[in-house]
């Protein structure tokens, strides 16, 4: 009561709560299962960032750790680790700039990334828009590498992050990349200011190093021209399809999507041909029409030239109101209206999220369907399903998901069995895993990245050493690396 009282003190009684019902709403994550449960014990709505600061000095004096969220728990982590304060940034909700001339953005980090997407719509700006929906927000779009439409040509979305206000564990605030002159004359207009580059410090962090209050994003031109298509290919023509991916890549295609038939496969609005068994969602962006015939015609090229072929009104009716309108869960689940009686409670369960070359995308594929197969999680009733995001850089974003019915504890056990079998393999071959941070990410993850440990150790040497730290995360760093 003694914490809550001084909390009260900061924020107001109505933005601070210790309720049993409030603190379970925050403690499961939408794809992780009703086992992973991460309960804050105090849950708190700041505005501001000196009201985070305040906050944060006081977690240090009781010793409390304290975690920053935004609205909805996806992939990552899923919220507080070891309890503690849970701070809900979604009230820090404002676009501060939009600059249509120098195309930048700055928005406080409970901004909806989809709410910034279309104001910046409306200014003839755009970013790489993420396709789940209206709930995560700009902070957490920021610090994490977020699979999303365009980033075949463009990169993940933290690619065009220029700069942060970062609240430290120490609570003071701070300001690095463009952010630093966000408040002189010229504004937030480049990420390499006078002196070392610290943006990609708090990139992929997911909150450990400090909590981020503002970002600024390098906008990109809002294209006039669209065109949306789909081209598949059979099993047996999986190195096609991976030089097909390469080359779209290549030819900086806004954006390639890549399924396999089990992700469509319930949804029974959808007839595929019998010999689909990938498909390849491809939207390409122009400024005008001959420009957008020349990328139709080198799309068509490279897809049929290695043995693609064309589905026509497939990914006209999924995406022709992307990104103004768009139900993602419309393509990764089968609507309820259409949900087969045959098929038992399922609860939508990702497998790991993870980044490879896209060369290498025929081997992880046959991997995944290997270990799937011996642990009885492939094909009908108990599928699993590919989804890859190609980036830029020639590698994927790819993840298997799968409907469990989380209360058979045999099921799940063949599940997490699976997990960790992939898990190793993957991480002998030098994979990089996506978002989490420790415990929820797989030992290989942080056994890889030694110089990674110096560095935080080099950090927290500069730290004061009693600051709590989110969520205990120097400690987790330490055991890995002992």
């Amino acid at each position: 009561m003694e914490i809550i009282q001084a909390i009260e003190k900061i924020v107001g009684p109505d933005r601070v709560s210790d309720s049993e019902c409030v603190c379970l709403s925050y403690a499961y994550n939408a794809i992780l299962g009703k086992d992973v449960v991460r309960k804050p014990d105090i849950v708190v709505m700041p505005k501001t960032a000196e009201e985070i600061s305040e906050i944060i000095k006081l977690a240090n004096e009781y010793k409390v750790p304290i975690t920053p969220k935004g609205v909805t728990g996806t992939s990552g982590h899923g919220g507080c680790l070891r309890g503690g304060i849970l701070l809900d940034l979604t009230l820090m909700d404002k676009i501060l700039l939009i600059d249509p001339v120098n195309m930048k953005t700055v928005a406080e980090a409970g901004c909806s990334f989809f709410k910034l997407s279309h104001e910046l719509f409306k200014e003839g700006l755009m970013l790489p828009t993420a396709p789940y929906g209206p709930g995560p927000n700009v902070a957490a779009s920021a610090i994490l590498p977020v699979n999303a439409f365009g980033e075949t040509k463009y990169g993940a979305n933290i690619n065009l992050v220029e700069g942060f206000e970062v609240v430290l564990p120490s609570g003071e605030i701070i300001r690095v990349g463009s952010m630093a002159y966000a408040d002189f004359d010229f504004g937030p207009y480049y990420r390499y200011i006078t002196g070392p580059d610290l943006v990609g410090l708090f990139t992929k962090m997911n909150g450990a190093l400090g909590i981020v209050t503002k970002i600024a994003y390098r906008c990109l031109k809002r294209s006039e021209k669209w065109g949306f298509h789909t081209y598949y290919w059979p099993m047996d023509k999986i190195e096609e399809l991976t030089k097909a991916v390469l080359g779209l890549t290549a030819a900086e295609i806004f954006d390639v999507h890549l399924n396999d038939r089990w992700s469509w496969n319930m949804i029974e609005s959808v007839t595929l041909p019998d010999d689909c068994y990938f498909l390849m969602q491809i939207i390409l962006n122009a400024d005008n029409d001959l420009e957008l015939a020349g990328r139709e015609q080198t799309m068509r090229t490279i897809c049929e030239s290695n043995a693609g072929s064309y589905l026509p009104g497939f990914a006209e009716d999924f995406y022709t109101r992307w990104p103004t309108h768009f139900m993602f869960m419309e393509m990764v689940a089968p609507p309820r209206k259409s949900l087969p009686a045959k098929l038992p409670r399922r609860y939508m369960i990702m497998f790991d999220e993870l980044i490879f070359p896209t060369s290498r995308l025929p081997e992880i594929y046959t991997k995944m369907m290997e270990l799937c197969k011996k642990h009885g999680l492939w094909g009908f009733p108990q599928f699993s399903a590919f989804s890859g995001f190609p980036m830029n850089a020639q590698t994927i974003s790819g993840h298997s998901w799968t409907p469990l019915d989380d209360t058979d504890p045999d099921v799940m056990k063949h599940f997490y069995e699976c997990q960790a079998e992939f898990r190793e393999w993957f991480g002998k071959k030098g994979g990089t895993y996506q978002q989490r941070l420790p415990p929820a990410a797989p030992d290989y993850v942080w056994t890889n990245q030694m110089g990674a440990f110096k560095l935080i150790r080099s950090i927290k040497e500069l730290l004061d050493p009693n600051d709590i730290l989110s969520p205990g995360t120097f400690e987790l760093f330490e055991q890995e690396e002992a």
